[in-house]
């Protein structure tokens, strides 16, 4: 017998131990893609609370420019249209007469967390503003130039 005919006829296939390497690998990655998932799903939250709180403060206050919200009084309540969303209006003082500084907050509890956006402005008394109906006129007496088009 020669040494060739001794050989071994080659293996297909993979052992068990090429198995077992390519599954641990397998499942560290699979822990660090879960990992990545969760911070990505964090990550939405945080952007759609931000977005929504933004709105929400934004709109609190156009309601205190327009008057609904007394600037000088400021309030808190609940959001009507956000379930589970708070605000309130704090103002400061000012050295301007009928204009104050105002901070409006809108906050949610999420996972036990306050979760807070914060919108600061200046903003005029809209009550010392006066109405539309209560203008006085102006008179067209005394003016020159020619008749309006």
């Amino acid at each position: 017998m020669t040494a060739s005919s001794h050989r071994r006829p080659p293996r297909h296939g993979i052992t068990l131990l090429e198995v077992l390497v390519s599954l641990a690998i397998f499942l560290l990655s699979l822990g660090a893609i879960s990992t990545l998932v969760g911070m990505g799903s964090e990550a939405a939250l945080d952007a759609t609370v931000q977005n929504t709180g933004a709105r929400l403060a934004q709109s609190k206050m156009a309601e205190v420019e327009a008057g609904l919200v007394s600037p000088a009084s400021g309030g808190s309540g609940t959001c009507d249209d956000e379930p589970g969303w708070s605000w309130s209006v704090e103002s400061g003082s000012s050295p301007a007469p009928n204009v104050y500084p105002v901070t409006v907050r809108v906050w949610k509890v999420i996972r036990g967390e306050r979760r807070e956006v914060v919108l600061n402005q200046m903003v005029y008394d809209a009550e010392q503003m006066g109405k539309s109906s209560e203008a006085v006129k102006p008179t067209t007496a005394g003016t020159t130039g020619g008749t309006p088009p």
